[in-house]
């Protein structure tokens, strides 16, 4: 498996052998949306410095519907492994972050929340059954009260090792990555629903799919936009976030590139659609930025 800002085999492996440096844990009290952080203009800024983004690898983020949570991913510095990681509101204040208990303190990565909050998608080291290779799957759980149920595999597209990175739109249709003809091959697959059931993987035609390997699928509620990172290793900066407007016709338009002056991976537009989240920094040593969403509009055809 392949992936940018994800974790490969090697950077796996990275991860359970080394220890991060964690950011002080002597936190200010935070109040208010998105974790009382100053909002950015149309220049990317990091998220959150020392609470969320610290000296350790932080990637891939993922906001509940009505803002009160979020989820991300840290290579824990105690774990010597990567895990998913929340804080929430309670009595008003933002708690300090902490591993989600759903995982159980194993490998673990990039949290999406469906738009209904109902389910959180993520990669979980843990094996399927018909598993060969390395244990990387999708798995999910699902909302019960105030928090989530045990973690669940959903068989079938999307495991054993099929799928990687989840968005979904408000009506369940699911964009994904398709990793099952291995790495370079990464394409973006879209699953919608049957019978109330996810049946196959459909690969997107071009202009979304092209020669060079495009993931990391984030999809409008409304599925409108399209946001993706496609490699683009004969460019300065060879992994770049391309966003495609839904046409009149239904078909998508051509991809155009998100200028944000930096590599960028794993995409994630807050509820509000006022941000766009992304990952950025050194391999294994990342950070989660946020830039105003004005950017998206102002890349707006008019249809």
């Amino acid at each position: 498996m392949k992936a940018f800002f994800g974790l490969s085999a090697g950077v796996i492996l990275t991860c359970i052998i080394s220890t991060a440096q964690q950011g002080s844990t002597e936190l200010p009290q935070l109040i208010g949306p998105y974790l009382g952080q100053k909002a950015p203009g149309k220049t990317p800024e990091v998220f959150a410095p020392g609470i969320v983004s610290t000296a350790a690898h932080e990637f891939s983020c993922s906001f509940t519907p009505d803002g009160k949570e979020f989820y991300f991913t840290r290579r824990h510095p105690e774990l010597n492994q990567p895990v998913i990681m929340v804080t929430k509101i309670q009595d008003g204040v933002w708690t300090e972050s902490e591993v989600a208990p759903f995982v159980e303190n194993q490998i673990s990565f990039e949290p999406l929340v469906t738009p209904d909050n109902k389910r959180l998608y993520f990669t979980f080291g843990k094996p399927v059954p018909g598993q060969t290779g390395p244990p990387m799957n999708i798995w999910c759980v699902e909302r019960e009260g105030d928090g989530w149920g045990m973690p669940k595999n959903p068989r079938p597209p999307f495991n054993p090792a099929k799928t990687m990175y989840v968005s979904s739109a408000l009506g369940g249709t699911l964009y994904t990555t398709d990793i099952s003809e291995g790495p370079g091959k990464e394409r973006i697959a879209v699953l919608r629903k049957v019978n109330g059931e996810y049946k196959a993987l459909e690969r997107l035609s071009p202009p979304i799919n092209g020669e060079t390997p495009s993931m990391y699928p984030f999809i409008a509620t409304d599925e409108s936009y399209l946001i993706f990172t496609s490699r683009r290793p004969s460019e300065k900066i060879d992994s770049v976030l391309f966003i495609s407007f839904k046409k009149p016709d239904g078909n998508w338009g051509e991809p155009r590139a998100i200028d944000l002056g930096m590599k960028a991976g794993l995409p994630f537009v807050s509820p509000d659609g006022r941000f766009l989240f992304f990952t950025a920094g050194e391999q294994g040593k990342s950070d989660i930025y946020w830039v105003s969403a004005k950017i998206i509009e102002e890349l707006r055809p008019k249809y």
